[in-house]
């Protein structure tokens, strides 16, 4: 069985969905994913009309694309389409729900988003001479996460992948977590990443294909099952002159699954206005060997974190914290000690990072500000109604 894999698609700035011209445009990526047995991509905007939704409040910008836009999937013709990103609420669910279901009346499988989390970590099931994997698609917890009751992405959590993984293996079914995360525009993989994916595989996923970072990440095999750590954008078109060159070059990853055993194929490419271009030739060997340059010191955890550090330094975030705290390179170990407390530490981080989602809501904030006052009566050994 083989699954062909893309990465973040977008059409900001993407001005033409005539058919003609996108049948050019993507001509390359849909021989490709028509060679494949399945296919698989990850939207990161979803279709309406930005008149008639409100953005959600967030950092980083709203996507959101004319219905035309869906001309591009039409014409790739993907098995299945991931909304398990940081832009699938970027206008609220009920343009999420209508593109999903839109999609799924087309005939394509939709995963990574839903009326509540269950329905986000639903995998989408495929089989073919005898193999059957379950994609399981899984985004960092940034903006409009699912839960219990709310519509949303499949925010990660441990135990969620474990669970998922755990269901799948139990139904003879090959799980890969298809995920999106790690630090935008980084070429190499963090320290906690590369951690993080491998245990993906020890807990029994055959495969990690990852995307986000804007940018190809390196890949490896671990205990002989494939992790990429990002294939790049697949096709997000922005104004040249603003990003790096790496924005614009990316890889589409082909798992080949038979006898339990899991073999990729990396295919690369670049982009522009006019479409996706597979790469041959001295361009593709060229890129290929890039693509082993920085999947290198994916195998020492010294490297990874030298290299990390190196990256922290030049951050953009750090600078966002330089805005409201001046230049933290300044600050002397007791300045930063709390700071550093707060996030480092699990049970602080998991304080701050709660309240901080609290504050956001708006509503939970009022519901636990009354609830509050029957802590103190806990603390001193009191009996209350919990």
């Amino acid at each position: 069985m083989k699954i062909i894999f893309g990465a973040d698609i977008s059409f900001k700035n993407t001005e033409n969905f005539e058919k003609t011209f996108v049948k050019k445009a993507m001509g390359d990526v849909r021989k490709r994913f028509a060679e494949a047995d399945f296919s698989v991509i990850n939207l990161e905007n979803i279709f309406g009309n930005k008149e008639e939704y409100e953005p959600i409040p967030k950092s980083g910008p709203n996507l959101i694309s004319v219905p035309e836009s869906i001309e591009y999937i039409t014409v790739m013709n993907p098995t299945v389409v991931g909304f398990a990103n940081n832009h699938a609420m970027d206008y609220g669910k009920g343009p999420l729900l209508a593109t999903m279901q839109h999609l799924k009346e087309q005939g394509y499988l939709c995963i990574g988003a839903g009326e509540n989390i269950a329905e986000a970590y639903a995998p989408a099931v495929l089989s073919k001479a005898g193999e059957t994997a379950a994609v399981i698609a899984v985004c960092e917890n940034e903006f409009g996460g699912a839960t219990e009751n709310r519509v949303g992405s499949a925010g990660y959590s441990l135990g969620r992948v474990t669970k998922a993984i755990k269901n799948a293996r139990e139904k003879g079914q090959c799980p890969i977590i298809y995920f999106h995360g790690g630090n935008e525009t980084n070429p190499i993989p963090s320290p906690k990443k590369n951690e993080l994916y491998r245990h993906f595989i020890d807990l029994g996923a055959v495969a990690v294909i990852a995307m986000h970072t804007h940018c190809p990440q390196g890949y490896e095999y671990y205990n002989e099952c494939p992790i990429i750590y990002s294939m790049g954008n697949f096709f997000f078109v922005y104004p040249e002159s603003s990003e790096a060159k790496s924005w614009f070059y990316g890889y589409m990853t082909e798992l080949e699954i038979e006898d339990g055993k899991t073999e990729m194929t990396l295919v690369p490419y670049r982009f522009d206005k006019m479409g996706v271009h597979i790469l041959d030739g001295k361009e593709k060997a060229k890129m290929l060997a890039y693509l082993d340059c920085i999947s290198r010191p994916i195998q020492s955890r010294q490297k990874l974190a030298v290299l990390f550090d190196a990256w922290c330094v030049g951050s953009v975030y750090i600078k966002r914290l330089e805005e409201n705290f001046g230049n933290v390179y300044e600050k002397t170990p007791a300045e930063v000690a709390t700071y550093k407390n707060l996030l480092n530490c699990e049970a602080h981080h998991e304080l701050l990072a709660n309240v901080l989602e609290m504050i956001y809501d708006g509503d939970r904030l009022e519901k636990a500000r009354v609830l509050q006052p029957i802590y103190e009566k806990l603390q001193n050994m009191e009996l209350v109604e919990l």
